[in-house]
């Protein structure tokens, strides 16, 4: 189909020849000049009528497109908004878990803390008596046949009696270079 640029240049290239044709005609008295003047309008009427349906045609197509551009663009923006709503529920249900877990974790944290307290007092006591226990000692040495206290280490880093002193009780064990 040609466009209506094409149909104007053609317009132009041939209306001033059949204008031209006509005005001949009509000085050699082949047709009237009133037939002549008629004809031309005629003729510039069906132009302007052809220009005009073709014109119209064109911006009726653009509308279409535009029309169709516009109806997929509205679809995409509502699988756009169904997603949006998608994620909008999920990360509710994440931010919920989250606080969740924060709750439980502060409720963790808390007991944790607690139970630390419970046992600092309940070794307190514990403690206490271990140090006035070993300030006695430290205080009030016994005497050994030696001349040392039972358990202080003799000038070679061994114990007096062989042995270095027995943690019993304790849970733990000594290595060579603590004895």
């Amino acid at each position: 189909m040609p466009t209506p640029r094409k149909l104007t240049l053609l317009a132009a290239i041939v209306g001033p020849l059949v204008l031209i044709t006509l005005a001949l005609l009509a000085i050699t008295g082949i047709v009237s000049v009133t037939a002549a003047l008629v004809l031309g309008a005629l003729a510039t009427v069906l132009a302007v009528q052809l220009l005009m349906i073709l014109t119209v045609r064109r911006v009726d197509g653009k509308a279409l497109r535009i029309d169709a551009r516009v109806k997929r663009h509205e679809a995409e923006m509502a699988t756009v908004k169904t997603v949006a709503e998608r994620l909008d529920r999920r990360l509710d249900e994440i931010t919920a878990l989250i606080e969740k877990h924060e709750n439980r974790r502060d409720e963790d944290l808390q007991a944790i803390l607690v139970s630390l307290g419970e046992d600092r007092l309940a070794f307190a006591p514990g403690r206490r008596q271990i140090e006035e226990t070993v300030r006695d000692l430290l205080s009030h040495p016994a005497e050994s046949a030696h001349g040392q206290a039972p358990y202080a280490p003799a000038a070679h880093g061994q114990a007096a009696h062989g042995q270095g002193p027995s943690r019993e009780g304790t849970g733990r064990v000594l290595s060579e270079r603590e004895a």
